[in-house]
Formats: structure tokens, C-alpha cells, sequence
């Protein structure tokens, strides 16, 4: 196998170890540069192409179509596929031990707990008009932003989109701004 390619690998030589189901693991180097072990059975079947730079760059490439405004993927927001693991039916909607459902949203890594309900229709009511307030109003300012933004990147530097979610007296509040002047340092 010594001097063969598989993928961006090329084979250099054996090594003295062996991995889990007893093939030899041999000694490649990247085209990237880098050296690394792997079996002669990944290398074979095409389990492994590359030392890892295949993979790091095929991630930035999916990073770099989806369109991350304010560290939340529109694309996510725009579709709001449910998880095909659900149990309760509705995303940000689950079931407790007592039989009451709670109902919560997430944006930009934070959890919003929307309340505890006796039925399951008004904790999806919830979680609705959270999505209405945030979601919607969220994609709203945004391609607003982003329309302004594209037809001047001057712009864009100096005025960011500012879009906040707090919670007040018991109710999501939404703080918006698309304009406003970003002030000198």
C-alpha cells in the first residue's frame, strides 16, 4: 500500500500498532501536510480521505450558504422543521410528570420559558405567539436590515442590527433597531 492515494491521503509506510479489529494502521500524510494513522480498512473502504481538513473545510462551506444574521440561522427560522425525535407533537412544547404542559422558546441560545399550561392546545398557543413575537418579528428586521445593508456595505458598518429579547412582567419583549448609528468607540 506503501506510495498509494485514498482521497487527499497518501500512504508513507506501516506502523507497529493495529487498530481494534486487527488491521495494520499505516502512516499517511496529507495533502494539507499534516500526518496521521489510519487502518488500512478505512483507508480501503473510503472511511477516511483526509487527516480532517476535508471535514473542517466541507463545514465551512455549509456555514457559508447558510445565512447567520445575529448569530441565529435565517434558514432555521424561515422553515421550522420539527425534529422528527418529538414526543410531544410541537416543538418548544413538553409534557411534565403531573400531566400540564410547559411551553418554552429558544433564540440565540437562550431558553425562554413561556409557562406551565393544564392543555396541551394552550401551551401550543404559547409557543405560537412566541414565534410570532420573536421569529417573525426577528426575520422582519432582519431582511429590513439586510436589504439596507446590501445596497450599502458603509452602512452596514456602522449601523448593526440590534435585536433583543428580555422578558418583562411575565411577557416576551422584543427590542428592535435597524438604523440606529453605531456609537464611536
Amino acid at each position: 500500500m506503501t506510495g498509494r492515494r485514498f482521497g487527499r491521503l497518501t500512504v508513507v509506510a506501516p506502523t507497529s500498532s493495529r487498530d481494534r479489529r486487527g488491521c495494520i494502521r499505516w502512516k499517511c500524510i496529507c495533502d494539507c501536510g499534516q500526518e496521521t494513522e489510519v487502518s488500512g480498512a478505512s483507508l480501503v473502504q473510503g472511511c477516511t480521505l483526509s487527516c480532517g481538513c476535508l471535514k473542517r473545510e466541507n463545514q465551512k462551506k455549509i456555514t457559508e450558504r447558510l445565512h447567520r444574521g445575529y448569530g441565529t440561522c435565517v434558514e432555521f427560522l424561515e422553515r421550522r422543521k420539527y425534529r422528527s425525535d418529538n414526543t410531544s407533537g410541537h416543538c418548544g412544547v413538553s409534557q411534565l410528570k403531573n400531566g400540564r404542559y410547559r411551553s418554552y422558546i429558544g433564540f440565540r441560545g437562550k431558553r425562554y420559558y413561556l409557562g406551565t399550561f393544564d392543555t396541551y392546545d394552550e401551551a401550543v398557543q404559547a409557543r405560537q405567539e412566541a414565534e410570532q413575537t420573536v421569529y417573525d418579528s426577528f426575520l422582519e428586521t432582519y431582511y429590513e436590515w439586510k436589504k439596507k445593508a446590501d445596497a450599502d456595505r458603509k452602512w452596514k458598518e456602522t449601523h448593526p442590527l440590534i435585536f433583543e429579547v428580555e422578558r418583562k412582567d411575565g411577557n416576551l419583549v422584543v427590542r428592535k433597531d435597524t438604523g440606529r448609528k453605531k456609537q464611536p468607540e
